[in-house]
């Protein structure tokens, strides 16, 4: 039986054949690479999506909304809120210095 040109024996391949067959085994590999990348990476994604819903359902929870605006306006009342307190709070720590000073002072009434 005669063979044609397309029907080269298994081992025979011409180098031109043989370097077709390595870049497409090249190729086969580079794309399992990818597509396993890309299933990560999907899975990856579904977490993260996961994640947010749940940070979006606890802000909900917490604050009364899950809005990036939203909670910026509450954060920065949160934060002047903070600030008027600590003011206060030294301010009444200054009163009770100015106090203990009156008292500590020779000749006030409150020696011995």
């Amino acid at each position: 039986m005669k063979k044609t040109k397309n029907e080269s024996p298994a081992g025979n391949l011409s180098p031109r054949d043989t370097a077709v067959q390595e870049k497409l085994e090249t190729l086969k590999k580079e794309y399992k690479d990818l597509d396993t990348l890309k299933i990560r990476t999907d899975q990856d994604i579904a977490n993260l999506q996961k994640q947010l819903d749940d940070l979006e359902k606890q802000a909900v929870a917490e604050y009364g909304t899950s809005d990036l605006a939203e909670l910026e306006k509450i954060l920065e009342e949160r934060r002047q809120e903070n600030e008027l307190r600590v003011q206060e709070y030294e301010q009444h720590i200054q009163a009770v210095k100015d106090s203990l000073a009156k008292i500590e002072e020779p000749g006030s009434g409150g020696e011995s």
